[in-house]
């Protein structure tokens, strides 16, 4: 009996647990209804979704790579704003070194007028939104009061509001923004109400570090990887690191999870490693000397590589179409059927 109740109590803390006290212990969580260790979140993309076996799992560290501007933090925060749309017990938490809140808010804005279906001289971009900012009638009122006002908008303003306490945008500095500083916020998430977080670093390489006693960027890259995978075990997050290519990586036509600043950390500790690259860059010479067309149209999509994946299938190559004027990539996509310049994937 002393036994049976010290490897409870071990199970539930971690350590050594006999197959027979975890299986006691997975029992319980069933019939107490604590079923996220069980359930997976969703990124909101297909075929994504489907080969990550429904999407990310508690403790789960994802890697999100490619050159510079292709779309990383377009794919980051879009699956953020995905989970927190999709569950109202769920909070994402988006870590963002580049840009300030309000820039992401103005994202988010154009992203959901595409979503809605606005095209044409409605589709709200970046410039629309600045005329609105310049053109407002009351000088007190800024665009958020004017798309309210507006008749073609009102929904959108809507379906932000609809998740908008769930999504939460967090302005980080290089400076004094820590792993400890981002466990903060994210002890602040974890009430009786939610169920689920997301947390999404925007990019792993700013946050910030004692540079002194982590003197080179393989130190920096190996000390952070580990941070997060402890914060994803421990507190049963879904983790997203954004990350920023070495300079020899960025000098090739396709980049790969090995050309990753720190790479050897990024490729032992992530659970799933995705490289996005612009399918034009990367598709093999025939199919743009054949047909000079779908060779231009190739510059708007973009291949998302799954080159690491330990729940399942890996070196899988899926193509999305990519809005850039509305921050978003089509969530609807499909696997590339093109053959690509060659390249390695990570194997596990």
């Amino acid at each position: 009996m002393v036994l049976e109740g010290l490897q409870q109590e071990q199970s539930e803390r971690g350590g050594p647990a006999s197959v027979v006290a975890v299986m006691d212990e997975f029992e319980r969580q069933a019939v107490a209804g604590n079923l996220t260790q069980f359930q997976p979140t969703a990124t909101g993309f297909s075929p994504l979704d489907e080969v990550l076996n429904g999407g990310l799992r508690p403790g789960e560290l994802m890697v999100i790579g490619g050159p510079y501007g292709v779309g990383k933090t377009v794919l980051g925060l879009q699956i953020a704003r995905n989970v927190a749309r999709a569950d109202a017990r769920a909070r994402a938490l988006y870590v963002c070194y580049e840009h300030d809140r309000t820039h992401l808010l103005s994202r988010l804005l154009c992203l959901e007028s595409a979503e809605l279906g606005h095209n044409g001289g409605a589709a709200l971009t970046l410039r629309k939104l600045a005329q609105l900012v310049t053109s407002a009638e009351d000088a007190t009122r800024g665009p958020v009061h004017a798309l309210r006002r507006d008749v073609q908008y009102r929904n959108l303003i809507a379906a932000l509001e609809d998740y908008g306490e769930r999504l939460i945008l967090a302005r980080a500095s290089g400076a004094y923004t820590t792993l400890y500083e981002i466990q903060r916020w994210v002890e602040a998430l974890q009430t009786a109400e939610t169920d689920q977080i997301l947390v999404v670093i925007d990019y792993l390489q700013k946050v910030a570090v004692d540079r002194d006693r982590l003197p080179t960027e393989e130190d920096v890259t190996t000390f952070l990887m580990h941070g997060l995978k402890e914060l994803a075990l421990s507190r049963g997050l879904r983790i997203i690191a954004i990350t920023a290519a070495d300079r020899a990586g960025m000098q090739g036509r396709r980049m790969r999870l090995s050309d990753l600043r720190g790479s050897s950390a990024i490729q032992y500790e992530s659970d799933i490693g995705i490289v996005l690259n612009n399918k034009y860059n990367i598709v093999s010479r025939e199919h743009l000397i054949y047909n000079l067309s779908d060779a231009e149209t190739m510059r708007s999509w973009l291949v998302l590589s799954l080159e690491k994946n330990r729940a399942g299938r890996h070196a899988v190559d899926m193509e999305f179409a990519f809005d850039a004027a509305h921050f978003r990539l089509v969530p609807q996509g499909d696997f590339v059927r093109e053959r690509l310049i060659d390249g390695k994937a990570v194997i596990e």
